[in-house]
C-alpha cells in the first residue's frame, strides 16, 4: 500500500515536473513516467488517463496549499494580521509554482465537467476554511459579520480571478502585488461594507 501510494505521489510529481517545460497539452505519458521515473504500465495502474493525473495533481496541490495556509492560522492573531498572513501564504504558495498553477487554473477547465467540479471542491474548500477563520475571530471583534458559504465562496472566486488574470498576463509580475487588493476584499466583506 505504502509502495503503491509512492508511485501515485511520484506520478504527480512527474506531471509537476513535466509541466516545468512544456504546455500541459503537450506533455505525453512517456514524459510523466520519465519524470517520475517509472514505466506507462505503472502510470495506468494508478491512473486512467493524463486528465485523470491532472484533476488528482489539482487535488493533492490544493492539500499543501491548505497546509500552508493553516500553517500561519492562529486564534492569538489580529483579525489585520491573520489575514495578511493567510493571504501572503496563498499568494506564495501559487507564486512558488508558477507553471503548475497555470496548469491547474487554466487547463483544469478545460477537462469538462470534471475539471469545473474539482475546481468548485477547491474552491469550497477554501471557502469554508476562510468562514471558519471569520467565526473565530468574531470572539474577538465584534465589527466582523458572519460569512454565508455564498458570500465566502464569491470571495474565492474573486481572488482566484486575480491570480488567473495575473498568471496570463505576458509580464509575469509577482502575484504578491495582488495581496493589499484581497486583504481589502476580505476585510471589506468581513465588516459589512458594502
Amino acid at each position: 500500500m505504502k509502495v503503491e501510494n509512492s508511485y501515485r505521489v511520484r506520478l504527480l510529481d512527474g506531471l509537476a515536473q513535466a509541466l516545468e517545460s512544456k504546455r500541459y497539452r503537450a506533455i505525453t505519458l512517456a514524459d510523466i513516467a520519465a519524470a517520475a521515473r517509472v514505466s506507462r504500465r505503472t502510470f495506468y495502474e494508478h491512473f486512467q488517463s493524463k486528465d485523470d493525473c491532472l484533476l488528482a495533481l489539482a487535488d493533492y496541490t490544493s492539500k499543501g496549499m491548505m497546509v500552508a495556509v493553516l500553517d500561519v492560522s492562529s486564534s492569538t492573531k489580529t483579525w489585520p494580521e491573520l489575514v495578511r498572513d493567510i493571504t501572503q501564504a496563498y499568494l506564495s504558495f501559487i507564486e512558488s509554482k508558477p507553471h503548475l498553477m497555470r496548469a491547474l487554473y487554466i487547463d483544469l477547465a478545460a477537462l469538462g465537467e470534471s475539471g469545473v467540479e474539482m475546481r468548485r471542491k477547491v474552491a469550497e474548500q477554501f471557502a469554508v476554511f476562510l468562514q471558519k477563520q471569520v467565526e473565530q475571530q468574531r470572539a474577538q471583534d465584534n465589527t466582523l459579520q458572519s460569512l454565508s458559504l455564498q458570500m465566502s465562496m464569491a470571495l474565492v472566486a474573486g481572488i482566484n480571478e486575480l491570480i488567473l488574470y495575473e498568471l496570463t498576463e505576458k509580464d509575469n509580475g509577482s502575484l504578491m502585488a495582488l495581496a493589499p487588493t484581497a486583504e481589502e476584499l476580505i476585510h471589506r466583506v468581513a465588516a459589512g461594507q458594502k
